[in-house]
């Protein structure tokens, strides 16, 4: 794994980060005929496809609440915990509910993970719904991931999560002496919608092997590298790979943050829902605070990624990164959603997941 994740890299490289952008503003979205439907869930009712596994936090709002899951294992999906912290969705709301991997709780984590293969050996599209909100910290965190994975192998167990969104590997706190987190097994793409900034950065270890490092650098310190960043890591498994690809981060001045070229923020402002909203008015408060996202993978011999975000600005859908994706795709995927929270704090929802074969 080491190898490969060295050869990737090497070929893609950092360098990636800034031009993966379109130097001539963010590129409209071309339609095209749409491929064949392989997974189509709303999580909008009281019950999902049982294919999908939940962890720790994550649940269904359209279910009826119970009690907290346990963190850092496995169930299917239910209902949410009757003490939510944050402005989460009314719970009971089938029809009009939500997947929530968080709520503002401090220090929770929560993944659903796909654990059946999906053909991807001719492309695939990956488009969902998804929000980052309601903090009840000064700052938001951490963030919510999409990853794939290759198809051949178990997908059940997310990787480390914080900073590394439940994909990639962790030494905590940066510290030699502590033991390293693995990354997701068999790790293909990981694309961190990062609202805090730290899935950028290679603190605390991520990207262990990799010939070449994150220009965020490798030290771990506050504040994150760099807010509002789209940040896609590449193949890894245990505790190497997971290099990254590409990010919507542009130069960085003398000092400060990196900024971020994202036109619009993929944090919302919301930080409220008034006590006892119906499930119709929790849905409306939330509509402006909605991104969808749309992941293409091409096939063929130099295939590319393509990352598109719709902001809900009246502009649509727009390209935020392209590259080249690495090789070889696996002829079949599986994949998954993650989200924590840590000292800093918001509620993270998924919504309408649809992956089509192109």
């Amino acid at each position: 794994m080491r190898h490969w994740a060295t050869r990737i890299a090497a070929s893609i490289g950092v360098a990636a980060v800034v031009p993966a952008v379109a130097p001539a503003g963010h590129a409209m979205e071309v339609r095209r005929a749409p491929g064949s439907v392989l997974v189509d869930e709303s999580f909008t009712r009281d019950t999902a496809d049982s294919r999908f596994i939940g962890y720790g936090a994550a649940c269904l709002t359209g279910a009826k609440r119970g009690r907290a899951e346990a963190e850092a294992t496995n169930h299917p999906l239910r209902g949410c915990r009757r003490d939510p912290a944050g402005p989460v969705p009314p719970g009971g709301a089938a029809r009009r509910g939500y997947l929530q991997l968080t709520d503002a709780h401090f220090e929770v984590t929560g993944a659903v993970m796909f654990d059946s293969p999906i053909p991807a050996k001719n492309g695939l599209v990956a488009t969902f719904e998804q929000w980052q909100y309601g903090n009840t910290t000064r700052e938001p965190a951490d963030g919510i991931s999409f990853f794939l994975i290759d198809g051949s192998r178990p997908l059940t167990t997310p990787g480390a999560f914080g900073g590394s969104l439940g994909y990639a590997q962790k030494l905590p706190g940066g510290r030699r002496d502590a033991q390293f987190v693995p990354g997701v097994n068999g790790g293909y793409l990981g694309v961190g919608l990062d609202a805090l900034g730290e899935y950028f950065g290679d603190g605390e270890g991520r990207g262990n092997g990799c010939e070449r490092r994150s220009p965020a650098g490798t030290a771990f310190r506050p504040p994150a590298p760099g807010p509002n960043v789209v940040s896609v890591r590449g193949p890894g498994d245990g505790i190497e790979g997971y290099c990254l690809l590409a990010a919507t981060a542009g130069k960085r001045p003398a000092r400060g943050f990196w900024p971020s070229t994202l036109p619009g923020k993929l944090h919302g402002g919301r930080r409220t829902i008034p006590a006892g909203a119906t499930a119709q008015r929790a849905e409306a408060l939330l509509a402006p605070v909605k991104r969808t996202v749309r992941v293409a993978v091409s096939s063929g011999r130099a295939p590319i990624v393509r990352v598109f975000i719709d902001f809900q600005d009246g502009e649509g859908f727009r390209r935020v990164l392209r590259f080249r994706a690495p090789k070889p795709v696996p002829d079949t995927v599986k994949f998954g959603f993650a989200a924590s929270t840590g000292p800093r704090t918001d509620v993270h929802l998924i919504r309408r997941v649809v992956l089509r074969g192109k």
